[in-house]
């Protein structure tokens, strides 16, 4: 399983880390090893999600000797040498041996064990027994986001963030009575069945996760489904993890983003709702060949995509595409720094030109991906 120049026994060293750390909480105790290049678990500094002890979002990245938390409150990012030190005197373990990895600037090639979820898209049994679309609308009381009323919050959000300007935007975004929240619907485009939604909080000062993830697990707590075994609904909410998955072309070139909304923005594209999550994704459906690799414009996005460019995958160069924005916008210099990601890309550039087209915006994309390590300073 594991093929690497630090040691074997960093493994067992996290194994006795988490199980003190964790000592009632099986699942967080649990580690990662499917990824060659790293170990993934519950971070032992912050305690990772105390809602879901199914994210783990410590990573223990092999190739650079380096740790990296991606909790946002916690974000810990030291060498693997320091990790060992902290954590060996705060719970009594005994440190392993390390060898000093030794980092090679080439691309290495993925360990794919594709098939399972393709599998499972394709199987026309579980198909049928998807939710339809109006059957959730209905049970929630959902309002078309086109048709919110001028005066509404719901209406001045989506205006501000463009998203009434995409082609999937009547279909997929909705909102309730309260008018503070959208939902965003991972459904099938031509079916109308859905494999869960997103609810995304439109209030800025909201100060909890941006989005809140609903899936068969809750809908059948709820009596909404009933005719789903266990084993299929925690299949049906694996994929849920990965947003517009049921729209996709997998013979064409695939790009992968953060965020649903951001995936919205781009042709033929996923979102896996998070770069820890992304891994499960690319090991299971997406081919080297053809993924593109669009994650924000920050820190971990950063982090993320130096790691996959190392494997060859094609990545969005982001500092390039901001440096042709400032040589053609030069006195916007100061709200181009502020571009975090593909929807505030959007929201910039049709700013500065209002006709420009889905089409036109994808292509400005398009131009701007890389597979070169050589690259890795326009990341």
């Amino acid at each position: 399983m594991l093929d690497f120049e630090i040691n074997r026994s960093v493994d067992d060293f996290c194994k006795e880390v988490l199980k003190k750390r964790f000592p009632n909480d099986p699942i967080r105790q649990q580690i990662n090893n499917t990824d060659r290049d790293k170990l993934n678990f519950a971070c032992p500094f912050c305690g990772d999600s105390k809602k879901d002890p199914n994210k783990k979002r410590g990573n223990l990245y092999v190739t650079t000797g380096t740790y990296k938390c991606y909790n946002d409150g916690c974000g810990v990012w030291i060498p693997l040498t320091k990790f060992v030190a902290a954590l060996s005197r705060k719970y009594d373990v005994s440190p392993p041996s390390i060898n000093k990895p030794k980092v090679e600037f080439k691309v290495a090639s993925p360990n794919k064990r594709r098939g399972s979820l393709i599998e499972f898209l394709i199987n026309r049994q579980i198909g049928a027994k998807l939710l339809d679309f109006s059957e959730v609308a209905r049970r929630f009381s959902l309002i078309p986001c086109k048709d919110a009323p001028m005066e509404s919050p719901i209406y001045a959000y989506v205006l501000s963030r463009k998203i009434n300007t995409l082609p999937v935007f009547e279909k997929t975004c909705f909102y309730d009575s309260r008018e503070n929240k959208i939902y965003l619907f991972n459904l099938d485009l031509k079916s109308n069945k859905i494999l869960g939604f997103a609810v995304r909080h439109i209030d800025d000062s909201y100060t909890g996760p941006k989005y809140n993830i609903k899936n068969y697990a809750e809908f059948k707590r709820t009596g909404l489904i009933r005719e789903l075994d266990d084993d299929s609904i925690q299949a049906i909410d694996q994929v849920n993890n990965y947003f517009n998955i049921l729209n996709v072309s997998f013979s064409e070139d695939l790009t992968i983003t953060e965020g649903q909304i951001d995936s919205m923005f781009i042709r033929n594209c996923v979102a896996a709702t998070g770069v820890s999550k992304s891994n499960q994704l690319l090991d299971n459906l997406a081919s080297l060949k053809s993924t593109r690799i669009l994650f924000d414009n920050d820190k971990a996005g950063r982090f993320k995509s130096i790691e996959l460019i190392k494997k060859g995958y094609r990545v969005f160069m982001w500092a390039h595409a901001l440096m042709e924005l400032k040589s053609k916008y030069p006195k916007r210099i100061s709200s181009i720094k502020r571009i975090k990601d593909v929807n505030d890309l959007f929201i910039f550039m049709s700013l500065m030109n209002p006709s420009i087209t889905y089409d036109e915006f994808n292509q400005f994309i398009d131009s701007h991906f890389s597979s070169s390590t050589l690259d890795i300073i326009f990341l």
